[in-house]
């Protein structure tokens, strides 16, 4: 891979990659907690 040379970027690039994941996670969570909510109130 062309990344090797890259190795002090690839920890930003992690963090910035676990970010996104957090927020799709709990984009998803809270799709389908609110409906649930919603019904039940």
């Amino acid at each position: 891979m062309a990344f090797g040379q890259e190795k002090t970027k690839k920890t930003t690039f992690e963090k910035i990659t676990l970010v996104i994941i957090l927020l799709m996670v709990i984009a998803t969570i809270a799709g389908l907690l609110v409906p649930a909510i919603s019904a039940l109130v």
